[in-house]
């Protein structure tokens, strides 16, 4: 057989897939020109009627493995994005359960909301100020180190916890099952954790400024600051501010809820949805969402791989020139 170079840069399944369609598609042309032949059936001597039933029994049996081969992949491919789907609804929550249309319309107001209680990134910043007490223990272990640096790193601390505190006041309000009170649930899943960080905020601030600070304005030169209590209160401040910890890092398991269900449309049905004046940009989406029927070939112009997983496509900020089907 000639080499084909529509195949020659195929490797493995793909390139044996094409060698056999490219063979049964041949062998199916040589079996009907050789029995329909020009001017009529030929007449067939025995050696060439046994020739001709072979290559056509031939033909039948690589129709047969390649249809199979396919049926096989094709079953396996959906078992995958099966799977695939399941996991993508395990670690969906609450919100995402809503009304897809009721989720698209509101997710501007959702993100901008996500961005109010997450403003920039909490969990770090505590972390942040757990290593900053840790640094003060380990300069109060110095005897040789002065008061002041003491003071300075307690005024950065105070700093730094002021501006993670600079969060909106949360609002919560009864929350329904019906669509036109999404938003309100959306502001009832961020307010939970960022009362509870709030609060505990405040109680670390207040155990900086009226116990630790006035601690170590105590202290003496050359002095070990146990015998001040300073290092007890300052385990004390580690110890609140590690809870705390957990706090941001609920209210960060809030906010990508919110955006996950403000995103991720993938088997959603948008078919009723309303999407003028609706930023799409940066939503999650596959060959079984269901849109508009005027919106189906612009959303799918405007489409880039996702890269998250075979087949999910991400709504790019410029349409671009090429359709790219969802099932690539």
């Amino acid at each position: 057989m000639d080499r084909d170079p529509r195949t020659s840069d195929l490797d493995g399944p793909d390139r044996l897939d094409a060698l056999l369609m490219r063979a049964h598609r041949r062998l199916g042309t040589a079996v009907t020109d050789r029995l329909a032949a020009q001017g009529g059936p030929p007449e067939l001597r025995t050696p060439d009627l046994a020739l001709d039933r072979l290559l056509a029994a031939t033909h039948r049996a690589v129709g047969t493995a390649v249809s199979r081969r396919r049926s096989r992949e094709a079953r396996a491919a959906l078992a995958r994005r099966d799977l695939a789907h399941e996991a993508r609804l395990a670690e969906r929550g609450p919100l995402s359960n809503r009304p897809s249309p009721v989720r698209v319309k509101y997710r501007q107001q959702a993100l901008r909301l996500a961005h109010r209680y997450w403003p920039a990134d909490l969990a770090e910043g505590m972390r942040v100020a757990v290593r900053l007490v840790q640094n003060l223990s380990d300069l109060l272990e110095d005897t040789a180190r002065t008061v002041v640096d003491a003071a300075s790193v307690v005024e950065q601390l105070r700093e730094h916890l002021r501006e993670l505190s600079r969060m909106p006041k949360p609002q919560r309000s009864p929350v329904t099952l019906t669509g036109l009170d999404y938003l309100v649930a959306v502001e009832s899943a961020l307010a939970e954790p960022a009362e509870r960080l709030l609060h505990d905020l405040h109680r670390i601030r207040q155990l900086l400024d009226e116990e630790l600070a006035p601690a170590i304005a105590t202290l003496e030169p050359a002095t070990p600051a146990y015998q001040f209590g300073v290092d007890a209160i300052a385990q004390d401040l580690i110890d609140d501010l590690t809870q705390g910890c957990d706090q941001a890092d609920a209210l960060a398991k809030a906010v990508a809820e919110v955006e996950r269900a403000s995103s991720d449309f993938v088997g959603a049905d948008l078919s009723t949805a309303k999407l003028d004046g609706v930023r799409l940009e940066g939503i999650l989406w596959d060959d079984t969402t269901q849109w508009p029927g005027e919106w189906e070939d612009l959303i799918r112009r405007a489409s880039l791989p996702s890269g998250e997983e075979r087949g999910v496509l991400i709504v790019a900020a410029e349409p671009s020139d090429t359709v790219i089907h969802a099932q690539a």
